[in-house]
């Protein structure tokens, strides 16, 4: 076993050295390391029923090897074994075939067949006529690379119900309706589908179709592929088909070699909210990475944005579309324009020279794009991967400027009141709130990458409107702000909540989790 792992790994590290970055995103082609290859396969529960085992985007056949492996290793009793691997790159053909002809003296009846063909191309064609193979076992690391709206790669998805935008998700979709009932499907894929619109087609297709059994997260966004320039969280997810949903368990790795292994099992309900429209699919934070550890649970009835009266939106400025009517410097005739950069330390820091303008002209225009002067709240829509927070929420106030009105670049996530600035104690609640330890790690939960999008602030829990004026009010007593006092605010108005735990035992509300640390709390779904 370890000769044909050791074999495999050095393949795939001079593949990730020798292919070129422009082949493999052509391809949407990385490798999995063997050792993720063997975790993944090691999902799957055993088995002494035939198998019809599927690897689309297969690459050298590690997936597909590993799994042959651990059946053999564990001498499982299948009667037969088939294997149909899938792969369009006609250079790794050759060891694709040659790695799955070394497995067949292992087993009394395997069978397999290499396609080099466009797996969504082929299988939507025979599912549209009733001629797919019905598969027992799916492992797959399929290909990431998006999909434009009228390519056939689109049309394919549709034949099998779905409607997605990444071939990633594509060949996850293809695979589910080609998997037998009970059946399971084992994959690695970016968190990208967690949350956002265009992956909630996908989302509910997944939803609709299995029951997710498992997922494993890594503690490293760079981990799982450390040795490809990969940018995206991947997780390991393992689905069943057609069964009922349990809870489920979610497993953690601070490395891709998979020492120090926790698990922990999750109600369903902790993982996608029964009343989120959305199907955001959240993931809870490592033990030893959130501040979820404490045992001191009590209800408390949080609302959505809407319910707050509360709106977010995308600043309306896309410079490049009215650079005739940006100005570098304000002046008499401009009114102010807000870029991420004038924000810092949680307040407005304008004008600032820098690269970006600081003013706009009000014209006929760029009239639609100003808001009234007032009270707004601003989270950056794009973090680096370094730093600590996605969520940092700044305040602009009306003593900020001395104009009647303003505007928001494209890149900020603005909070307000019908397009209108907020009730100053209200938007100081909110700073408070979007500033916590515990908003962040919700958050989390849903998005891998570094993008915070008004549609993911909207499906976030925040209290009531008169609980975000009491927090408002306390920050205001406050002239330095900070993370801990954000955080302790919010903890000593929600334990103001504690003698009112029981009232809403009953009600249909999230779980709050807090902690016997000082100024550490988590919020549950």
């Amino acid at each position: 076993m370890l000769a044909v792992a050791e074999k495999i790994e050095t393949e795939r590290k001079t593949h990730a050295v020798e292919t070129s970055e422009i082949h493999k995103k052509d391809f949407g082609q990385y490798f999995t390391p063997y050792a993720i290859a063997e975790f993944m396969a090691s999902l799957f529960s055993a088995t002494n029923d035939d198998l019809n085992i599927l690897d689309p985007g297969a690459g050298i056949g590690i997936l597909s090897c590993a799994l042959l492996n651990r059946i053999q290793k564990e001498n499982w009793k299948n009667p037969s074994i088939k294997l149909s691997a899938y792969d369009i790159d006609t250079e790794v053909l050759g060891k694709l075939t040659q790695n799955l002809i070394e497995q067949k003296n292992n087993f009394t009846d395997f069978d397999f067949k290499v396609y080099n063909a466009d797996f969504l191309e082929k299988t939507s064609f025979e599912y549209s006529f009733g001629k797919s193979e019905e598969f027992t076992h799916i492992i797959m690391n399929p290909p990431y690379k998006k999909i434009l709206s009228k390519s056939s790669a689109r049309e394919s998805c549709r034949c099998f119900g779905l409607e997605t935008v990444n071939l990633y998700s594509a060949f996850v979709g293809a695979a589910i309706a080609q998997l037998k009932r009970k059946g399971y499907l084992v994959a690695i894929i970016p968190r990208s589908f967690c949350n956002g619109l265009y992956y909630k087609p996908f989302r509910k297709f997944i939803l609709k179709n299995c029951s997710v059994k498992q997922i494993h997260l890594f503690e490293s966004r760079k981990d799982a592929f450390k040795d490809e320039s990969v940018l995206q969280e991947n997780i390991i997810i393992l689905l069943q088909k057609g069964t009922v949903q349990e809870s489920v368990k979610i497993s953690y790795s601070n490395a891709a070699d998979f020492e120090n292994l926790i698990e922990k099992y999750y109600d369903f309900k902790e993982i996608v909210n029964p009343f989120d429209k959305e199907k955001y699919i959240n993931i809870p934070l490592p033990p030893c990475l959130s501040s979820s550890a404490a045992e001191n649970f009590f209800d408390c009835p949080f609302v959505s944005l809407k319910e707050t009266g509360i709106s977010v939106s995308t600043g309306a400025v896309v410079d490049f579309r009215v650079k005739d009517f940006i100005r570098k410097n304000p002046d008499e005739n401009s009114v102010p324009l807000f870029y991420p950069v004038h924000f810092r330390n949680y307040r407005t820091d304008w004008p600032k020279e820098s690269k970006k303008p600081n003013a706009i002209l009000p014209t006929e225009e760029t009239e639609s794009m100003l808001v009234p002067a007032g009270n707004y709240v601003v989270v950056k829509r794009f973090s680096t991967k370094e730093e600590k927070k996605r969520i940092v929420a700044s305040l602009v106030t009306a003593d900020d400027i001395n104009t009647s009105s303003l505007a928001f670049e494209n890149h900020l996530n603005v909070f307000h009141f019908d397009k209108k600035g907020l009730q100053k104690e209200l938007a100081l609640g909110l700073v408070v709130w979007l500033n916590t330890t515990f908003f962040d790690e919700q958050f989390r939960k849903f998005s891998g990458h570094t993008q915070v999008n008004a549609t993911d602030l909207r499906n976030l829990p925040f209290p009531s409107k008169e609980k975000l004026v009491e927090l408002g009010k306390k920050l205001e007593k406050y002239d330095s702000w900070n993370q801990e006092l954000f955080d302790s605010i919010a903890m000593e108005c929600l334990n103001e909540r504690s003698a009112a735990a029981n009232f809403w035992k009953n009600s249909e509300c999230r779980r709050l989790s807090l902690t016997t640390e000082p100024h550490i709390v988590c919020l549950r779904f």
